[in-house]
């Protein structure tokens, strides 16, 4: 009888080691590996009955191993391990398809407890080779509807569908916004260049019946393969297995499997139908996922980006910043007297002036600068690779802007403000995120009350400043 081999995965070597003694001591093929890296490797190459992985390890993570091992080949069953107290990790591997957990340190009797647990059903599902299709079928559109990254989401759904139909190859194709050209956005056994071509013949061939797509279905592919240049010669493609998805009632992409001799039955068909409508699914769950991500990072009224996003991509930009060897200025920024524009007139005139306020200032940088609504009347830009000379220029232009600007002209209003600007320069003034808005904020609060409408760069640390340097510049 064929010994299960089991995939022992964990950096920590004394944990290795009693791993195998323990499933080597009642008879299993145990095979190691230190890295995250070095176990996907064996499950992508090498027969593998069960894998143990720790969750926590320095290259690729225990998740990530757990997730690509259920992409590869669903029926590899994972038991992963933890060394937490609490069990939220072992819980999330748990919602990706684990089929257990166990804490370190590690229990022998439990393990092995285990792993013959997950023997046990693979050799129930061997005897029923329709229950083992059905849960095959199940396993692989649960890793494919959990999901929410729409790059790694095409590549899930090729994987899965191949797993599910035997074909010579498999290319996921979608719509680019123009909603006409066919992009391809996922590919398996073919060349990017085959791949490519393919798209424009089908885009070619049958331009007039995908769009209308709604079922999966099998076409031929006269021509195909003649047109191939002989260096790009591949497995004969003589026709292909579609699978629409669906985003609501419109097509938005295709699941196509290319078989040679290849005939595709009515199961093939049923599966592909089956894992094209959780793709679909999943398609949209991603899409809402990532627009609900999005727009928790907007500011509701003026559609900047808001106060949640600026520890994101000050943090993101510093990162930047070191890698490049380069400069970063914040620039803190604050309406004058904002209270009088309520009082004078009302908060739906405020909240208007609010508005406008953030399109000038977006007047004044630069695509890949970012500007943020703080609060209330306060606001900030974030200024990439420019030092406080370059900053005090853009901070001038603002604040002159701003001056000149009447809000609300269209209105009947053409109401006047003015603008409090404080500047703060990565790494000159702080190396830490915090001190540096800390920094920027309190420089703003000095041009306030110097006299409001200028500029003002915080003093510069240990350096020889001019009054350029150091005064506010005043219009």
């Amino acid at each position: 009888m064929k010994k299960a081999r089991i995939l022992v995965v964990d950096d920590d070597a004394f944990f290795r080691v009693l791993c195998t003694d323990i499933l080597t001591g009642v008879g299993y093929d145990v095979v190691v590996a230190s890295t995250g890296a070095e176990a996907l490797n064996i499950v992508e190459t090498e027969p593998v009955d069960v894998v143990i992985t720790d969750l926590v390890m320095p290259d690729i993570g225990g998740l990530e191993v757990l997730q690509r091992t259920k992409q590869h080949n669903t029926f590899i069953d994972v038991i992963v391990i933890t060394g937490y107290g609490s069990i939220e990790t072992a819980i999330e591997a748990l919602k990706n398809g684990a089929i257990d957990y166990i804490r370190k340190p590690l229990n022998g009797v439990e393990i092995l407890h285990t792993v013959a647990a997950c023997l046990e059903k693979k050799k129930l599902l061997e005897e029923n080779l329709d229950m083992k299709q059905s849960l095959r079928l199940y396993e692989v559109t649960r890793v494919v509807t959990a999901t929410l990254d729409t790059g790694r989401l095409y590549h899930t759904a090729i994987d899965a569908l191949l797993q599910m139909v035997h074909a010579d190859a498999g290319i996921v194709v979608f719509y680019a916004a123009d909603g006409t050209t066919l992009e391809t956005v996922a590919a398996k056994h073919l060349s990017p260049e085959t791949a490519e071509r393919f798209a424009g013949y089908l885009k070619e061939r049958y331009a007039a019946d995908l769009p209308g797509l709604k079922n999966a279905t099998v076409v031929p592919l006269p021509g195909f393969d003649d047109a191939a240049p002989k260096e790009q010669a591949q497995t004969p493609a003589n026709t292909a297995l579609i699978a629409p998805v669906l985003k609501g009632e419109r097509t938005a992409g295709f699941l196509i499997l290319l078989g040679g001799s290849r005939v595709f039955g009515a199961r093939d068909i049923n599966n592909a139908a089956f894992i094209a409508q959780h793709v679909s699914t999943a398609y949209e769950n991603a899409l809402q996922y990532n627009e609900a991500k999005e727009t928790a990072f907007i500011d509701s009224l003026t559609s900047l980006y808001n106060s949640k996003y600026l520890d994101i991509v000050l943090d993101k930009e510093m990162k930047r910043a070191d890698r490049l060897l380069m400069p970063l200025t914040v620039l803190f920024i604050d309406i004058d007297n904002f209270k009088l524009i309520n009082d004078l007139n009302d908060h739906l005139i405020g909240s208007k002036v609010l508005v406008e306020f953030g399109k000038v200032m977006l007047r004044f940088v630069r695509e890949v600068d970012t500007v943020i609504r703080y609060g209330g009347d306060e606001y900030v830009v974030i200024l990439v690779d420019a030092d406080y000379d370059v900053a005090m220029r853009v901070a001038e232009r603002i604040r002159a802007g701003i001056e000149q600007a009447r809000f609300l002209a269209e209105d009947g209003l053409s109401i006047k403000i003015t603008a409090s600007i404080g500047v703060a320069t990565y790494p000159i003034h702080a190396r830490e995120k915090s001190e540096l808005l800390k920094i920027a904020d309190k420089a703003m609060y000095h041009a306030k009350n110097m006299s409001r409408n200028i500029v003002y760069l915080a003093p510069v640390p240990q350096a020889r400043h001019t009054m350029k340097d150091m005064d506010a510049k005043k219009v």
